[in-house]
C-alpha cells in the first residue's frame, strides 16, 4: 500500500460504524436519527463530542431528578 494512493476503506468502515453508533444513541434518546448519523458519518470527532456532551447534561439532568424524589 503506497501513502500517495491511501487507502480509505478503513477510514470510511470506522465512519460509517460511528455514523450508525450515533444514529442508535440519538433514537434512543429521542433525537433525530438521521441527522446523528450523518454527523458521526461526516464529522466523527465533532459529532463524539457533542454526542459526550449532550449525554452528561442528560445524566446530570437525571440525577438531580432522583436527587428531588428521595
Amino acid at each position: 500500500m503506497s501513502a500517495v494512493g491511501g487507502d480509505f476503506a478503513p477510514y470510511g468502515l470506522v465512519a460509517f460504524l460511528f455514523g450508525v453508533f450515533c444514529a442508535y444513541w440519538a433514537q434512543e434518546t429521542g433525537r433525530s436519527a438521521w441527522l446523528w448519523f450523518f454527523l458521526g458519518l461526516l464529522l466523527p470527532p465533532i459529532a463524539g463530542i457533542a454526542l459526550l456532551s449532550k449525554n452528561a447534561v442528560r445524566l446530570e439532568r437525571l440525577a438531580r431528578t432522583r436527587k428531588d424524589k428521595a
